[in-house]
């Protein structure tokens, strides 16, 4: 039984198992995507229609998924969903032409977009007290997954041609087998977590508006970071920087977003959701602004430093707004991580205007003050959890 206050490792690790592997295969699909256009010679317009549709079935539609899977959830929707994107991922090699290339893509977002809300439904039942922490393993995983996509596809396909990407059905099998032969038992734990609640936090009135503050909060942070991870190459290079230096730099850009993560659980936790996510955002605009201002290699820990602030904002903020939506746990998930992040990814588009105009290193000193938008929304909508009841009562405390 899961005590309430308690701490369920393995189902944790297996939400983090699950969010890794479904993520390892969304991480392939831009490198896919951009190889099969190529390789049939079709306009790069075709590129960006495929990869708008990708982030409107994988991201947008979450909440969806996530309200249905609040009211009507089994324990196979992990697995099969994970199964889901595995296969129609592995197959995106074998597409003849932009039709089956759309419906593959469009099948394996929805496979995303129906495990993200699921598996953090469960971090966020089998962590007990420790919300935040529970939420960074889940994320975690999927970070790690996400960074090795690229280039485990990449390997396959160098090597066998786009037909490889069949290939990759094999860990797909694998790891979706091992999440069916423990799902089950972990459901239980999760359910017996469920009616461990207490009933007067199953009866908080939902804020609509500070949840709307917070999601955009969050947004802005997803905008902040894919900005940075768009158009670093841009001032790397103009600043004299080889190609191979600057993906080095954007892969360690990416790959301390895990520390943020980690960060963020287990200070989340500690000193309260609220003031965490404040004081991280509130820092990371002049780290990376003195990136953008001092450039040169010794400027770099700014810039990791930065996006480990930035990063360190993503569990508690999962955290508060599940919080205000007790009853809603996967469609809370679904709103800080589908419709944040599609809004804040879509909204690079306008910082490509900004450096098509003015230069990449001036355009990203703007985008970097951005932060301080989203902390003043979490300082907001932080409050109005606390004042709803919602916040942790460290959280109240310190916010009081």
């Amino acid at each position: 039984m899961t005590r309430r206050g308690g701490w369920h490792v393995r189902g944790l690790l297996t939400t983090g198992f699950a969010h890794g592997v479904s993520d390892f295969y969304s991480g392939m699909v831009p490198l896919l995507v951009f190889t099969v256009v190529t390789a049939h010679r079709l306009s790069p317009v075709y590129q960006g229609a495929i990869g708008f549709l990708w982030y409107l079935t994988s991201s947008i539609v979450q909440p969806l998924f996530g309200a249905y899977s609040d009211r009507a959830g089994r324990w196979w929707f992990l697995p099969a969903s994970v199964a889901l994107t595995a296969c129609a991922v592995s197959l995106i090699g074998l597409s003849g032409g932009v039709v089956m290339l759309g419906a593959l893509v469009a099948i394996g977002g929805l496979g995303s977009a129906v495990m993200h809300p699921e598996a953090g439904k469960y971090a966020a039942l089998l962590s007990g007290e420790r919300k935040s922490g529970g939420i960074s393993i889940f994320q975690i995983g999927g970070a790690a997954g996400y960074a090795a996509g690229p280039a485990a596809v990449a390997m396959v396909i160098s090597r066998y041609g786009l037909a490889g990407s069949l290939w990759m059905l094999l860990p797909g099998v694998v790891a979706v087998g091992a999440l069916f032969a423990v799902m089950h038992g972990i459901d239980a734990r999760a359910r017996q977590a469920t009616e461990d609640r207490d009933s007067d936090e199953a009866r908080v009135p939902v804020d609509t508006a500070g949840i709307a503050i917070l999601v955009a909060g969050t947004s802005l942070r997803y905008l902040t970071g894919a900005a940075f991870m768009t158009y670093l190459p841009n001032v790397l290079v103009g600043r004299g920087a080889t190609l191979a230096q600057a993906g080095l730099v954007v892969t360690a850009f990416l790959a301390s977003a895990a520390i943020g993560l980690y960060a963020g659980g287990w200070l989340g936790d500690r000193f309260g959701t609220v003031p965490i996510s404040v004081a991280s955002l509130s820092l990371a605009a002049p780290a990376l602004c003195g990136y953008t201002v001092l450039g040169g290699a010794a400027a770099l820990p700014l810039l990791m430093l930065g996006n480990i602030l930035l990063n360190v904002q993503s569990a508690p903020s999962v955290a508060i707004v599940q919080r205000m939506l007790p009853r809603n746990l996967a469609l809370a998930l679904g709103l800080m991580n589908g419709v944040a992040f599609g809004a804040g990814s879509a909204l690079v588009t306008a910082v490509g205007l900004g450096v098509a105009r003015a230069g990449a290193s001036p355009t990203l000193m703007w985008v970097s003050a951005l932060p301080l938008l989203s902390a003043a929304a979490f300082f907001v909508g932080g409050r109005r959890a606390v004042s709803g009841g919602y916040a942790s009562a460290r959280s109240s405390a310190i916010a009081s």
